[in-house]
């Protein structure tokens, strides 16, 4: 699901990257503080680029707003999820982000308020932050889950 949200999220940020999304994305599961700080390491990306690449910094804050998008449902819910819960959690995520559903492609998107919109920019925008992008590129990616959230 954060692979789903983190490919919408670079069709908006920076949708030039879509061509090697798929190749960044491998190596990002395969080793996420080198993809995110490929300059420690002294080498490229592992294709050729020496590029600042957004798309392991969306992968990483997709799968942090994942998390966070769970939370803020549960807390709304005001219910401790429980394991037999997660399933249910885990497709309201998937029906925010409005990435469907893969037992049910009916499933109606739920609207987030804006206050529970704002929250969401801010978290990404910090994690964003906490990763090492700048302010523009921070508010880049929060912007583009607000995007997808809004689609």
């Amino acid at each position: 699901m954060s692979t789903e949200l983190a490919r919408l999220m670079i069709e908006r940020a920076a949708p030039d990257e879509l061509l090697t999304f798929d190749e960044v994305a491998d190596e990002y599961y395969a080793d996420p503080e080198s993809t995110l700080n490929p300059a420690q390491n002294d080498e490229a990306v592992g294709f050729g680029l020496e590029l600042a690449l957004l798309a392991p910094f969306a992968l990483a804050v997709a799968q942090f707003i994942i998390g966070f998008l769970g939370d803020l449902l549960r807390d709304v819910a005001k219910d401790a999820v429980k394991d037999a819960a997660r399933p249910a959690v885990t497709e309201a995520v998937r029906r925010v982000l409005r990435l469907g559903s893969p037992q049910d492609s009916t499933s109606a998107a739920i609207e987030l308020t804006a206050e529970q919109r704002d929250r969401v920019f801010a978290a990404a925008k910090e994690q964003s932050k906490r990763l090492g992008l700048d302010e523009t590129k921070a508010d880049l990616l929060g912007n583009a889950i607000l995007g997808v959230l809004s689609r």
